[in-house]
């Protein structure tokens, strides 16, 4: 059996490291409206840590049999005998897991969340599309022309300085943050309040990544799990799309054939065949038997000036945990073969204003099955209650509709 948890502050908790880290206030809020969401990717038989044992047994059994079978377990009464299995592996999972009374043998020691710390700095991110797009590798040199992206890991700020003075603009980034928080734009300068934020990532991080700002056309990744023994497999291609922020805000869900054919329509199927073994090549490599588990590698499809083609930018990001595109991939294997949808994460401020769209799209759009399978409505993801600020849902249609997130 496997205990799996929904750990949405994880990438918060890696760059502040300490197993005592207190989340900010929206992270716990999220995590307990959201933690029933790994039932999607658990097996039968498995374990799911929830916030509500009794919301989430309730929800199950309402949404028509599509749930899967599966063990709800709180917080503090975690079986001891479970393989764990976190949305992301950090010191404050490890101190929760063993406060709940999860067995201390099955989790990783300080030196292994010293690597996966190690690993999830974005100055990686930068090696990998360095050589991705170079000459040593098969891919840079045959597709030069029709790749793009430039990083650089900076240590002082002169070199930050001379980065970006190099572009019109820039995008600065911590090298480790979450769900956007740690991003920066390089507009007017460096002048404070900038200036000073990078002051502060060069004192508690030790660099900062500079970019030039891209004309991106939409956002896609290549979600991967590695067996922690030198193997790494491609689980699926994710197509999302993000908010004016740059944050994550949903997905479309549909079949691999249908999302290789929407990339392969905007670029060669070459360059997306040799892209897929590239860096999959990479990340064996690179990760070696230091890490376990999903992970995905964000990229984009930009516009270039001069070129009347898309270009890809192969890796704007590494995620080293199980990502959102993870799954959009795994929640296709709940679609009927005539049918796609929409996988969306979205919050409201104010309570009961998510509880009041939530009736009026299940009265609007009724979920309808086919044979076990999600063939048309709205399927909630997670039990969504009156006090809830964070949901997780699904709105499923025919295929032929206009993939609503390109």
């Amino acid at each position: 059996m496997t205990l799996h948890i929904f750990n949405p502050e994880n990438d918060l908790a890696l760059a502040c490291p300490s197993p005592h880290f207190i989340p900010p206030a929206s992270a716990r809020q999220m995590a307990d409206d959201l933690s029933a969401l790994p039932v999607w990717w658990a097996m039968r038989g498995d374990a799911v840590c929830v916030a509500s044992v009794e919301a989430a047994r309730r929800w199950a059994e309402e949404t028509g049999g599509i749930c899967p079978e599966v063990k709800w377990v709180g917080r503090d009464g975690l079986p001891s005998d479970a393989d764990v299995a976190p949305w992301g592996w950090s010191p404050l999972m490890v101190q929760r897991l063993l406060t709940g009374g999860a067995d201390r043998s099955r989790l990783p020691d300080e030196a292994r969340l010293a690597r996966y710390r190690e690993l999830s700095n974005r100055r990686h991110a930068v090696d990998m599309l360095a050589y991705l797009c170079g000459s040593g590798s098969d891919l840079g040199q045959k597709w030069r022309d029709r790749l793009c992206g430039v990083s650089y890991y900076c240590t002082g700020e002169q070199d930050i300085i001379q980065r970006m003075r190099q572009y019109p603009e820039t995008l600065l980034k911590a090298p480790w943050s979450g769900s956007g928080k740690g991003l920066r734009l390089g507009r007017g300068g460096y002048v404070p309040p900038l200036s000073g934020w990078c002051g502060r990532q060069l004192r508690e991080q030790g660099g900062v990544i500079v970019e030039p700002v891209y004309n991106k056309v939409s956002d896609f990744a290549l979600e991967f799990y590695a067996d922690g023994a030198g193997g790494v497999r491609y689980t699926g291609l994710s197509v999302f799309l993000t908010t004016a922020r740059g944050t994550y805000a949903g997905n479309w869900v549909a079949s691999e054939e249908d999302k290789v054919r929407w990339l392969t329509d905007r670029i060669p199927l070459l360059l997306w065949q040799m892209l897929k073994t590239a860096v999959t090549h990479y990340l064996a490599d690179w990760l070696g038997n230091g890490y376990n588990g999903h992970l995905g590698v964000d990229m984009m499809l930009c516009r270039v000036p001069g070129a009347e083609y898309l270009c890809v930018h192969p890796c704007v990001e590494i995620n080293l945990r199980r990502t959102m595109g993870q799954v959009s991939v795994d929640l296709a294997s709940f679609l009927a073969p005539s049918s796609e949808a929409r996988f969306v994460i979205d919050y409201e401020k104010e309570a009961g204003r998510l509880w009041s769209e939530h009736c009026r799209c299940e009265e609007a759009h009724p979920l309808c099955l086919r044979e076990g399978k999600l063939l048309q409505g709205y399927l909630p993801l997670v039990p969504v209650t009156p006090s809830a600020h964070y949901r997780a849902a699904l709105w499923v249609s025919p295929k032929g509709r206009r993939c609503p997130v390109v």
